[in-house]
């Protein structure tokens, strides 16, 4: 409806899918991962950054203190949250754009799908982090979207891809990962030509290469000119030492992980889960609805396209993984595979693409396949998150409980006044049933959530003690922990929870966990 000047409203310009996209997401997200949000539930990294400017430039993620400072330095659960899920449902909607998604289920489980991935559960366990790495996420699918929208679209997207791998280097898995997505769908539902198939690998080409040349310039200002030194974390000191006699065992890894990812249960003898049996039900649709597609749309009669398209669907694996080509001591974890999402995606790509007025009866069945099949995956990928959530809270009871204990011992001391300084020798190690064994089984493997309690090394029980409990401490420096861990007042204390796990030496509190 035009207004009597001639023009649009805003929400008149704004297409239906998108408001429907990113609805679909903002309410999934928030059901999914309202707990982590209303509960204040640090990790072990969390515990250190209640406060913390994200500074991580000598981790080569130079523009990640701007995407946090967005919510301010504070761990403040429910403000990162919202942006979060903002961040997540404008991804969302760039997905629909990028392929022009026109079905309404299709929209739903696409945002379903975003919000609710595994990947992004693990980040919201390191929560005082997880707004800006979800801008970061945002701004590699909408590389991908400027570079297909517009001519020169791929200079804005080279940024945006900079900034994106300033925030976490794992994002480059997530634009290659869909601009190869973006090329298969072309191939498969949209009959390009094979000269627009050639422009837009050119083009995404130079968007990869830009934005990759301009990240590696900012960080080699930081590391020569601002003398900041590259921590050795995920190989980072190693970054360009790869050479060709480690691909295979690269390629190697990049198998393993796959099929530790999909079919963890199956292929290392462990307990399989229905998030397996789901994943095996996914690939026998997608194989079905592969082979449907390129029959019905006769793709295999362009040979050239044929070709390129399963090149596509093997370099997905490299998408995927391409931080193992860049440093040989990498190590791919959960928070750095949101781009396997894009398998679920192709899944609903498929589907959207089945002509609902006449479809074949094998058409049917995947369509009623999709639905039932993502639908009860972005159900278990809630329930997922939810038990993460569940055992976060464990161990955070666990630990300041923990904490309490202890401090209540300190306090016993006749010289705890005199405790200026704090010293934990050795990591508490503790073991229950439900959190060492029935919860690991019953999720993918995840980080930042998994574990015990949270209070491992001195920095986190001074944490605790300060922020949680009252009782602040400072730390030994390095020269004077190498010459006071000597002392044979230390090496004749016993363990916790013993009578002499506990003293005060000097000015210093030393609490014994371990030898």
């Amino acid at each position: 409806m035009m207004r009597k000047n001639g023009g649009f409203t805003l929400q008149e310009r704004i297409p239906y899918e998108w408001k429907l996209a990113f609805y679909s997401a903002f309410i999934i997200g928030l059901l999914t991962h309202l707990y982590i949000f209303v509960h204040r539930l640090p990790n072990h990294d969390g515990l250190l950054n209640i406060y913390s400017s994200q500074a991580k430039v000598t981790s080569g993620r130079f523009f990640l203190s701007a995407a946090s400072g967005l919510s301010t330095y504070f761990d403040l659960p429910w403000v990162i949250g919202l942006l979060s899920i903002l961040f997540l449902a404008l991804a969302a909607i760039c997905i629909v754009s990028l392929f022009e998604v026109k079905k309404k289920i299709s929209i739903v489980l696409i945002s379903g799908i975003v919000v609710t991935f595994p990947s992004v559960t693990a980040t919201f366990s390191y929560m005082f982090t997880a707004d800006g790495y979800m801008m970061g996420t945002f701004f590699a699918i909408l590389a991908v979207v400027l570079t297909k929208k517009y001519r020169f679209g791929f200079i804005i997207g080279a940024i945006l891809l900079c900034l994106g791998v300033g925030i976490y280097q794992a994002n480059l898995s997530v634009t290659m990962a869909f601009i190869t997505l973006w090329l298969i769908h072309d191939i498969l539902l949209r009959k390009t030509t094979t000269k627009e198939l050639g422009m837009n690998v050119l083009r995404s080409g130079l968007m990869l290469g830009i934005g990759m040349v301009a990240y590696l310039v900012v960080y080699k200002i930081y590391t020569k000119y601002l003398e900041v030194s590259i921590t050795s974390y995920q190989g980072l000191d190693k970054v360009g030492t790869v050479t060709f006699e480690d691909f295979p065992d690269i390629f190697d890894q990049i198998g393993q992980d796959l099929k530790t990812f999909f079919f963890d249960g199956f292929v290392n003898q462990t307990q399989v889960d229905f998030f397996e049996w789901l994943n095996v039900l996914l690939c026998i649709t997608l194989i079905i609805a592969t082979v449907t597609v390129l029959l019905i749309k006769k793709v295999y009669k362009n040979i050239v396209q044929l070709l390129v398209l399963v090149l596509l669907i093997l370099s997905l694996s490299i998408s995927f993984y391409v931080v193992y080509f860049l440093s040989p001591e990498a190590i791919y974890h959960i928070l750095m595979v949101f781009s396997l999402c894009v398998v679920y995606i192709y899944l609903v790509l498929l589907y959207d693409a089945v002509d609902v007025r006449n479809p074949m009866i094998v058409e049917r069945f995947i369509s009623w396949s999709t639905v039932v099949l993502l639908t009860l995956t972005i159900y278990n990928f809630g329930l997922i998150a939810n038990i993460a959530y569940f055992n976060m809270e464990l161990k955070f009871e666990r630990s300041i409980h923990l904490a309490n204990r202890i401090l209540d011992r300190v306090e016993q001391l006749d010289d705890y006044e005199d405790a200026k300084m704090i010293h934990v020798v050795g990591r508490y190690q503790m073991e229950t049933d439900l959190s060492s064994n029935i919860i690991p089984k019953k999720t993918p493997k995840m980080i930042g959530s998994t574990g015990e309690h949270i209070v491992i090394y001195t920095a986190h029980f001074q944490k605790m003690f300060e922020h949680f409990l009252g009782y602040k401490l400072e730390f030994l420096t390095p020269e004077e922990l190498e010459v006071f861990n000597e002392r044979d007042e230390i090496k004749e204390m016993g363990t916790w929870p013993s009578q002499d796990s506990v003293r005060v030496i000097g000015d210093v509190l030393v609490i014994k966990m371990a030898e």
